[in-house]
């Protein structure tokens, strides 16, 4: 793994990523660069590659053996669910509720690969990872190896192809909180267009736009049509925490991602896997408890169990007790209700004071593809760069 610049903006830049939806690759970071850039990319080699590629489906499949047996053991401890929650896992999961994606962050120093979270609800960058970074290998100048870890967009088609036939339904409704950002559109947009494109109907509202009809006791839109199928852009910890809470455990709607995701959503995850697969070569020791920490000499990383876009996120020192906040990461009164977990802190490399976090994306129960986010610092924060990568033999 190597970072790579140097590479020409091309020509017509600005008007390829908008004919692709990617209307937010201006977005500034913190040293006023835009979120895009042609110019850097990073090079894998083949068989590391493979390696985040199986790394992925095994992680993915822990997961799911995880969630099986944590309900089946019904034990909640850590996650501070309400009942409802509880219930809506479990009804989620005995019935086998469609599910779409995820991603795995991983942390990668050229010999470690190391899982920093599961982002199994509500994870964005797919656009980027899918279309435009495939769009900047097929285009760009000056790249002797054209080849890229990227069949999201054919996975994602197959995938909503089998939900339309496994439901037998004909429309599929999208939505995101109104006052969202392009991002979060733009991710849907791109979903949106790919349902389309297998067959769906599209609908597209603001979450805030969605009623009830007590009568017939559905979801429904503004013109009152019921939503059968629906994607939300929306934590499933607060649409489960919202004032129509109530009425999901009876209603007709498939909501995607399911309840059950909660579990690998929430980085109670991270300590849980730890338990199961001590010493296991992708996962890094993790706690509940920093009582519980025996390694004294290695610094650990605070997370809030409900954090994102690298909130509230502190390092904590066991030899002599001090706790202080972690460069790059702001802090939330809003994620602090929720806990803590202490994982053990990774050493990321620094690629001319850049740090890259990788990726990797699950659709369905298939990894297919990876992008990458790097920042000025070891936490990546919401103004982060994307970066497009390619692999050579």
């Amino acid at each position: 793994m190597k970072r790579v610049s140097g590479f020409p903006t091309r020509s017509d830049m600005v008007q390829q990523l908008l004919d692709v939806g990617f209307d937010y690759y201006n977005l500034p970071s913190s040293d006023g660069s835009h979120y895009w850039s042609d110019n850097v990319a990073y090079e894998f080699t083949l068989a590391e590659i493979d390696r985040i590629e199986d790394s992925t489906n095994e992680l993915h499949s822990m997961c799911l053996d995880f969630v099986a047996d944590e309900i089946k053991l019904g034990d909640y401890s850590y996650y501070r669910f309400t009942d409802l929650q509880k219930q809506l896992i479990e009804d989620s999961w005995r019935k086998q509720s469609p599910y779409l994606y995820g991603r795995f962050d991983f942390g990668y120093d050229g010999e470690n690969l190391k899982m920093f979270e599961y982002n199994a609800d509500t994870p964005t960058s797919l656009l980027e990872a899918a279309v435009v970074q495939w769009q900047w290998l097929e285009q760009i100048e000056g790249l002797s190896h054209r080849d890229q870890f990227n069949w999201i967009h054919e996975e994602l088609l197959k995938h909503f192809t089998f939900l339309k036939q496994q439901s037998g339904k004909a429309d599929f409704y999208f939505a995101a909180m109104q006052e969202a950002g392009r991002e979060d559109w733009g991710n849907l947009d791109y979903l949106a267009d790919v349902a389309y494109n297998a067959g769906w109907n599209i609908h597209q509202l603001a979450v805030e736009d969605i009623g009830y009809n007590k009568e017939s006791q559905e979801f429904v839109d503004l013109n009152d049509a019921p939503i059968e199928m629906l994607f939300k852009l929306y934590p499933l910890e607060w649409l489960s925490g919202a004032e129509f809470a109530q009425h999901l455990p009876t209603a007709k709607t498939h909501f995607i991602e399911p309840a059950w995701k909660m579990l690998l959503s929430n980085k109670a995850l991270l300590a849980k896997l730890w338990q199961r697969y001590p010493n296991h070569p992708n996962l890094l020791p993790a706690y509940f408890n920093k009582f519980d920490i025996t390694d004294r000499k290695a610094i650990w990383v605070k997370k809030p169990l409900l954090g994102r876009e690298g909130a509230n996120v502190f390092y904590y020192e066991k030899n002599n007790g001090v706790e202080f906040a972690a460069k790059g990461s702001e802090h939330s009164a809003f994620y602090d209700t929720a806990g803590y977990i202490y994982q053990q802190k990774f050493e990321l490399p620094n690629f001319d004071g850049m740090y890259p976090v990788i990726g990797s994306w699950v659709i369905g129960d298939v990894a297919c593809g990876m992008g990458l986010r790097e920042d000025f610092t070891a936490v990546t924060g919401n103004d982060s760069h994307f970066v497009p990568h390619y692999f050579v033999p």
